[in-house]
């Protein structure tokens, strides 16, 4: 039951820190940005703070996925068979979908953080019209991953209240 406290508590920190960080972001950083004052350096700031945002990233997701197995296996979860079908069937039907949709933030994730975010700041200043449409794009893929996110925490905590097992 230890490694489980340990995985589980791991994995909410994790949580915690990946959605307030995203939280941050939006609610803060962006605000901050738009105002004209930061006009010169906004572009640069954004860009800075991104890729330093993209390092904790990563690293968190490696910790979410680590401590979410650990917490899976240590609940009796069959994890590592070699019946995959038995593997999927041990685990309940909210927790399937929070790792499915982990996969599609994963996904959506190294998308904008190394295709679309880094195309916008390649344009911003001799494509208008490239920058616009990766802006955009960027954009985009962002309010998805704070939406996916947030998806992912509530159905934690559901699973964790014993919905849907």
């Amino acid at each position: 039951m230890t490694f489980y406290l340990v995985s589980l508590i791991f994995h909410i920190f994790a949580a915690m820190f990946w959605v307030g960080g995203m939280l941050f972001y939006v609610l803060v950083l962006i605000v901050i940005i738009r105002d004209p004052e930061f006009k010169n350096v906004k572009l640069k700031l954004l860009e800075k703070t991104a890729l330093q945002f993209r390092r904790v990233s990563y690293f968190t997701f490696s910790l979410l996925f680590l401590s979410g197995v650990g917490a899976l296996s240590s609940k009796g979860k069959i994890l590592f068979s070699n019946n995959i079908l038995e593997t999927l069937l041990s685990i309940p039907i909210l927790f399937k979908l929070k790792i499915g949709l982990f996969l599609l933030l994963l996904l959506s994730s190294i998308y904008h953080d190394f295709f679309s975010g880094p195309a916008a700041f390649v344009h911003a200043e001799n494509n208008p019209v490239l920058f616009e449409k990766f802006r955009k794009r960027s954009a985009f893929f962002g309010r998805l991953n704070l939406a996916i996110s947030i998806s992912i925490a509530v159905l934690g905590i559901l699973g964790s209240r014993g919905f849907g097992n």
